[in-house]
């Protein structure tokens, strides 16, 4: 289907939402919606806003149940492992379990826009060097943000979830260039046949030690160096992006067959995930049994391992996704969308992903300390459930305008280059659009 050209950008004084608003309904006549002025799928960034959203909360609990724990010790209202059955609660749990959707979906959306980012600049080296130098700054961001006590002998780098994005971008710049076919049997062997290789350690301290990145979860300590706690084995993840890569050509397809395909995909792998979790076999570790109240053997059901992530993980979480990213996509592209329909307070943080993951850790560092200090009964308040909410929300909506201004920010100097190419010698013959399908 031939798309239309591009919209002019909005005047660089717009604001944001006005330069190219979620769910533009289209003109009478239009297959589809125009594509948004900056070329970004406003499903993708709703997705994405919502991950930042889920990810807030994770980390909020994570920060207030160390804090409380080194209040009360033992007598710590937060559980220190809401997943484990024996000390945990259904809300808890429940808190816990939904972020799990956080780094699959990031992770495979990643790999989406770079499909995306190729359709519009083209294959080759432009893509590759954009991977390889996008993967080394979050690899050497993490190496930043995950390095803790430096200048102390105990000092510790945790290989958080940074780590496994900027490396799968690094190796996705060499996998963008293998053959279709042999991507797809590489990516998929990544993601369902990791799980046959548990248990396994190779022999020699430095196989052992590439092992680890590439496949368990370990903390090590290295002589010199200090403690390495590898979180996140790279592998597996760098098989969700490239997996996210190969399937994003269903972004390309026409609105109305995508809001039926990614339903179908999503369901698909939720029946998936019920079948091998009920026949007890293949794509986890643990294997379910009835519990001894409902709850409990709900909870066990879908209790899966994420570190690193199972089949049955990747399995329930990505199911969940598509179907998430398939109503996002009804709400703000089909043609009867409308710019209310489209969530924008999720959107903005969507659209600047980085900006909102750096700025919501230097908050919760910050605030997470100052609450542990001040006389009761903040404390008590703060490091509870409904504290931890309630600081979620306010973390998140206090973002926002921040998240705004860096939107306004980029659109403006987008803005700019586009009038000076427009103004360029290409100008003098002609322009011709470019595709405008999705943001990376």
């Amino acid at each position: 289907m031939t798309r239309p050209p591009a919209p002019t950008p909005a005047p660089a004084t717009a604001p944001p939402r006005e330069a190219s608003p979620p769910g533009q309904a289209n003109p009478p006549g239009q297959a589809n919606p125009a594509p948004p002025a900056d070329g970004r799928l406003r499903a993708i960034d709703a997705m994405r806003g919502l991950v930042m959203l889920l990810m807030t909360l994770d980390h909020v609990r994570g920060h207030f149940t160390y804090a409380a724990y080194a209040l009360w010790h033992d007598a710590s209202p937060l559980p220190t492992d809401p997943l484990n059955l024996d000390v945990t609660t259904p809300l808890f749990f429940t808190m816990r379990w939904v972020t799990h959707l956080c780094a699959p979906s990031f992770i495979l959306l990643a790999g989406v826009s770079v499909h995306l980012w190729q359709q519009r600049h083209g294959t080759g080296r432009p893509v590759s060097a954009r991977l390889a130098t996008r993967g080394l700054m979050l690899a050497g961001l993490n190496m930043a943000l995950g390095l803790h006590a430096p200048l102390s002998p105990d000092r510790v780098l945790i290989l958080d979830v940074l780590w496994p994005i900027g490396v799968s971008m690094v190796l996705l710049a060499v996998a963008v260039h293998l053959p279709r076919g042999v991507a797809w049997v590489m990516a998929l062997l990544l993601v369902a046949g990791h799980d046959a290789l548990r248990g396994f350690m190779p022999d020699g301290e430095t196989a052992s030690f590439l092992w680890r990145l590439a496949f368990v979860k370990s903390y090590l300590d290295v002589p010199d160096v200090g403690g390495l706690h590898i979180i996140y084995p790279v592998l597996p993840w760098f098989g969700v992006m490239w997996l996210g890569y190969l399937c994003g050509g269903l972004a390309d397809l026409d609105i109305g067959r995508r809001v039926r395909v990614l339903p179908r995909l999503g369901l698909g792998l939720l029946a998936a995930f019920v079948l091998l979790r009920l026949a007890g076999g293949y794509g986890d570790p643990s294997t379910f049994a009835v519990q001894d109240t409902a709850w409990r053997t709900a909870a066990a059901f879908f209790n899966v391992a994420k570190y690193p992530p199972s089949l049955q993980f990747l399995l329930v979480t990505l199911g969940i996704m598509w179907l998430l990213l398939a109503w996002f996509d009804s709400r703000c592209h089909l043609p009867h969308a409308t710019p209310r329909g489209c969530p924008g307070w999720l959107v903005l943080p969507g659209s600047a992903p980085m900006f909102y993951y750096v700025a919501h850790l230097v908050v919760l560092r910050g605030l997470t300390p100052v609450l542990g200090r001040m006389p009761s009964p903040v404390p008590e308040a703060a490091f509870s459930a409904g504290g931890i909410a309630v600081f979620t929300v306010a973390v998140f909506a206090g973002l926002l305008p921040a998240c705004a201004w860096v939107v306004h920010r980029r659109r403006k100097t987008r803005a700019r280059r586009v009038t000076g190419v427009a103004h360029g010698p290409q100008a003098a013959h002609g322009g011709h659009g470019t595709r405008q399908g999705g943001g990376a």
